[in-house]
């Protein structure tokens, strides 16, 4: 396999994912990454991995759609290094589930949050729940042959590449879904992001510019073109998910999810 465009349910957050899938199908695109959505709660997959792996594979065959990689997206409850003790254990079960899920379902791998900063824990000690998280489920993926991989990202404790690397070395195992967008917006340079692409299993792929997480096709700042070219020579072989979203979170409503997709869809798959 070589490089594949793919899309995200997180692009259609109220759709069910039979309506999602059939977007992203009118859309031209044959795979998909999962996560919350309309008809995919976090609890009721962790705790019904193989009920739910039927339902999603039936869905896939039915419209011809291969699904890649799930991010059930980090709530206060689901946060990896949540300060709650009981929702500790508990987001621990339900990641452990999903895992199972994605191994039901055919997935590469899930992504997941590597924990955030929180009022009354120092940097340091939020770093380590997060780790302290990530190592058990790590081994249980490997497991069950499914990829675990952090997304690190704006406002969590890998937010600079070297927490990054320091999180890959301390957890043996993982690797990453890479998107740009989230060092672009602190104005960190191509090469400083690169760092981290040899250990990058996944993609995620919008447009960002400094001091905004996602900017329009005009006004970003990521070198996708340079981006596919290192790719292309590193040989990877996998998926790029077009994540376009419309979130009130970090600004990330200000753009028309459709039209950006497009153009950035078409951008990459003549790159491709």
């Amino acid at each position: 396999m070589s490089i594949e465009l793919g899309g995200h349910i997180f692009s259609t957050p109220h759709l069910k994912l039979e309506e999602a899938v059939r977007v992203w199908r009118a859309l031209g695109i044959s795979v998909m990454d999962l996560g919350n959505g309309a008809d995919l709660d976090p609890d009721v997959v962790g705790m019904n991995p193989d009920r739910e792996a039927e339902r999603v594979r039936a869905i896939g065959e039915r419209h011809g759609m291969r699904f890649y990689d799930a991010f059930p997206q980090a709530t206060d409850k689901h946060i990896t290094n949540t300060p709650d003790e009981e929702e500790y254990i508990h987001q621990r079960q339900v990641y452990a589930g999903w895992i199972d899920f994605a191994a039901e379902v055919g997935l590469d791998g899930i992504t997941l949050s590597p924990g955030k900063y929180w009022p009354g824990l120092d940097a340091e000690t939020a770093f380590a729940r997060g780790r302290d998280q990530l190592v058990p489920l790590a081994d249980h993926a490997a497991e069950r042959g499914v990829r675990l991989r952090i997304e690190p990202h704006v406002e969590s404790v890998t937010w600079s590449p070297e927490l990054v690397l320091r999180m890959l070395d301390e957890v043996p195992g993982l690797s990453l879904t890479v998107d740009h967008s989230h060092f672009v917006f602190h104005g960190m340079t191509y090469e400083q992001i690169a760092v981290m692409h040899p250990h990058g299993t996944h993609w995620h792929a919008r447009q960002a510019a400094l001091g905004q997480l996602q900017a329009g096709f005009d006004d970003g700042e990521i070198d996708f073109p340079r981006i596919i070219g290192d790719l292309k020579a590193a040989d990877y072989r996998g998926i790029i998910a077009l994540e376009v979203v419309h979130v009130g979170w970090m600004n990330l409503d200000r753009q028309d999810v459709l039209g950006e997709t497009v153009r950035l869809r078409d951008q990459l798959l003549d790159l491709i």
